[in-house]
């Protein structure tokens, strides 16, 4: 027996797919949207998937009229310093659940967010001053970091040695490698207090 509307009560109920009209700010764009409709009085529903899946659609296409990074995109950055999803929060200052929400693409993230996503995704430095400032401990984020400072001692001394032409010193490249990591962070942090 075919379900029957809870609107009108005499209206069978048949899923369609049909086109749908997204506003968005000054941007319109057509998406295709499946969802349940009465065949006596019109009266339109999401039943079951058919949410979960408009909810995706229409995030989908505001990051992408946005130029929003893509859920897929958010999970692989988390990823890439394993972080949890609630470190993340933290760090952006975002509540409960808020990345999960964007990680699974049902909401898009903020231009603003978006912007500091990119930031902390493209820079370890800004990654790992937003987990101590938010005072998140996490050990396998720890790893990530210890090993992103161990490849940039690795590459700065392979990068002294080419500069100056090491190849048997009287001076340690490794010490040498070090001190300069530590200079440069000095000197950005030295010039974030200067800016404050």
């Amino acid at each position: 027996m075919p379900d029957l509307c809870s609107v009108c009560d005499t209206g069978t109920l048949t899923e369609q797919v049909v086109p749908f009209l997204l506003s968005h700010g000054s941007k319109e764009i057509m998406i295709e949207d499946h969802r349940t409709v009465c065949d006596a009085c019109g009266a339109v529903s999401y039943v079951g998937e058919q949410i979960s899946r408009h909810e995706l659609a229409v995030a989908s296409k505001i990051r992408e009229m946005d130029g929003l990074l893509s859920a897929d995109t958010l999970r692989r950055i988390r990823l890439k310093y394993k972080f949890r999803q609630t470190d993340l929060e933290a760090m952006l200052s975002v509540g409960p659940k808020t990345w999960t929400r964007w990680e699974r693409g049902k909401v898009p993230q903020s231009k603003t967010a978006d912007t500091l996503i990119r930031v902390l995704a493209d820079d370890p430095e800004v990654a790992r001053r937003l987990m101590q400032q938010a005072r998140i401990d996490n050990p396998d984020a720890a790893e990530v970091f210890a090993a992103i400072d161990e490849d940039t001692k690795r590459l700065a001394e392979a990068n002294l040695r080419t500069q100056i032409g090491l190849s048997t010193l009287d001076i340690n490249p490794e010490d040498l490698a070090q001190r300069a990591i530590a200079a440069v962070r000095k000197a950005r942090l030295e010039w974030r207090e200067k800016a404050a």
